[in-house]
C-alpha cells in the first residue's frame, strides 16, 4: 500500500472534519430560508396608495416587474420599490424569510444584493461592460440593506406575528435599486437609440443573513428578483400615457379643449378656458422631460 503520509487515525479524523465542514456549509440555507419575493393586496387611486403586509395565506408573487427607466405615465422613477410611486411597485418587494429551527430565533442582520443586466453583451458596442454590468456603474452593483427583523422558531408561540406563522417574516426591501444606480444607468443608456435599447432586465440576486440566539451566523439560499427597465421617455415617441416627449422636437403639449372645469385630455388639469390646457414640455435630458408644465 502506498504511504501518503497520513496515519489511519489522522485520516479518519480528517474525514470527519471534512464531512462536518461540508454539512455546516450545506445546511446554512436549510436553517434560514429565503422563500421568494411577494407583495400584499393593494388599493391604488389618484388620491392614495394603500398596501397590506403580505401573509402566508394571502401573499402575491412579486418576483418580476417592469417600469420606465426615466418615468412611467409621467411619474419619475427615483428608486425601486417606491412606496409613493403607483408604478414603482409600492406594495411589493417583500422577501419571505423562514426559520426552520424549532426553538431558537434568528435576528436578521442584512440582505446582500448583487445586480446584473441580463443580455448586457448586446449593448457593449455602445456601453463599456464587464461581467454583465456597465463598468461606469460597478460601484453600485453590490449593496447591503441592513435589517432589524426577527424570525422565531417554529415551535415558539408569537401571537403578534403578522405573517400568520411564528417562523415566517415578510420584510420589505427598500430600495432594491438605489437612486445612485438609476442615475448611472440613465447616463449610460440614454444616448442609445430605440432600435438598440427598448428594454433590459435588471436582475437582483439576494441573500439574507442573521444571527441565532446562541450566536451562530446563518446565510440563506439566494433568490432572484427581476425588474425590466424600459426606454420610453426620451425616445422621440409618446409612450406610457406621456403627454409629450421633448426628444421628438415638440416644445409644447395640449390636453384641451377645456371641458367645463378640467381639460378633456387630462382630468387632473383644472381650466377656465382652452388656453389653460396648453403646456410646455420639460427640457430634454431632464428625468421629467416627458411631462408638461401648465
Amino acid at each position: 500500500m502506498r504511504n501518503n503520509g497520513i496515519g489511519p487515525i489522522a485520516a479518519v479524523v480528517a474525514g470527519v472534519m471534512l464531512a462536518a465542514g461540508v454539512a455546516q456549509a450545506s445546511t446554512d440555507g436549510l436553517v434560514l430560508r429565503a422563500v421568494g419575493m411577494y407583495k400584499g393586496k393593494e388599493d391604488i387611486t389618484d388620491e392614495q396608495i394603500k398596501c397590506e403586509v403580505p401573509t402566508i395565506s394571502g401573499a402575491i408573487n412579486d418576483s418580476t416587474n417592469q417600469t420606465g427607466l426615466w418615468n412611467t405615465y409621467g411619474v419619475q422613477m427615483l428608486f425601486y420599490p417606491d412606496r409613493n410611486n403607483p408604478f414603482g411597485d409600492p406594495c411589493g418587494g417583500y422577501m419571505q424569510v423562514r426559520n426552520n429551527m424549532t426553538t431558537q430565533g434568528i435576528n436578521l442582520d442584512r440582505v446582500r444584493i448583487k445586480l446584473r443586466i441580463a443580455g448586457a453583451k448586446r449593448f457593449r458596442d455602445f456601453v463599456p461592460t464587464r461581467n454583465g454590468f456597465p463598468t461606469a456603474c460597478r460601484q453600485f452593483r453590490n449593496q447591503s440593506l441592513f435589517l432589524g427583523g426577527r424570525v422565531d422558531g417554529s415551535e415558539n408561540q408569537n401571537p403578534n406575528s403578522e405573517s400568520g406563522a411564528p417562523n415566517v417574516l415578510f420584510v420589505q426591501l427598500l430600495p432594491i435599486i438605489s437612486s445612485d444606480l438609476i442615475h448611472c444607468l440613465r447616463a449610460q443608456y440614454a444616448p442609445l437609440s430605440t432600435d438598440v435599447f427598448v428594454s433590459f432586465p435588471l436582475v437582483a440576486r439576494m441573500t439574507v443573513e442573521g444571527t441565532s440566539d446562541n450566536g451562530d451566523h446563518f446565510r440563506s439560499n439566494p433568490i432572484s428578483y427581476t425588474v425590466t427597465l424600459r426606454h420610453t421617455c426620451g425616445n422621440g415617441r409618446i409612450d406610457d400615457g406621456e403627454i409629450c416627449d421633448a426628444s421628438s422636437g415638440a416644445g409644447g403639449c395640449n390636453v384641451g379643449p377645456c371641458n367645463g372645469t378640467t381639460c378633456a385630455g387630462a382630468a387632473n388639469i383644472a381650466c377656465a378656458s382652452d388656453a389653460d390646457c396648453d403646456g410646455v414640455c420639460q427640457p430634454q435630458g431632464s428625468p421629467l422631460e416627458c411631462t408638461c408644465l401648465f
